[in-house]
């Protein structure tokens, strides 16, 4: 997997910019390379089996992200996968949506893991392992949840005023 640390280092004032082009085919095999370690967490199923396919992802769209094509290259990917464009321009979702089985990785965990993903890309130190930091900072639903609430309150998805409440007034649902 691709390493960004060198493209993204404070050392560097200006992005690194290459003439090197990323072709169809570059694309296509980085997929196959997360999909692969999709694959490697299924037929794994010790706990801790989902990091190294979370890393993946991280990792490709961190590279994406230092290129400063994060988002257009998500966008390549899923019209590669001949997927629907989602009405937000999420990277890390569009990856896990490009490479994981949507049977078996509804709406709700994709979203709860591009939120993980981004809160690592904000706050993980580069030398620092994905699967460390998250797990040093409460595990996925904490990072999941510390992300959410730095969110500001455009970014965040309309609250059903409509769901019932419990007795304290807050919502059940």
């Amino acid at each position: 997997m691709h390493s960004y640390f060198w493209l993204t280092s404070s050392r560097l004032r200006v992005p690194v910019q290459d003439n090197v082009p990323y072709t169809t085919q570059a694309l296509r095999q980085d997929l196959i390379r997360v999909r692969s370690a999709w694959d490697e967490c299924q037929a794994n199923r010790e706990r801790d089996a989902i990091y190294p396919y979370l890393t993946a992802v991280f990792e490709l769209v961190a590279w994406w992200a230092a290129e400063d094509r994060a988002i257009s290259r998500a966008r390549w990917a899923l019209q590669l996968q001949r997927l629907d464009l989602p009405t937000t321009d999420e990277p890390f979702a569009a990856v896990i949506l490009c490479t994981a089985d949507r049977e078996k990785v509804d709406k709700r965990t994709r979203s709860k893991w591009s939120r993980v993903l981004r809160y690592a890309l904000k706050y993980k130190n580069h030398s620092e392992p994905l699967e460390r930091f998250i797990k040093r900072r409460g595990g996925i639903n904490t990072c999941a949840g510390r992300f959410a609430k730095y969110l500001s309150p455009s970014q965040k998805a309309p609250v059903n005023d409509s769901a019932p409440r419990g007795p304290s007034g807050s919502r059940l649902l």
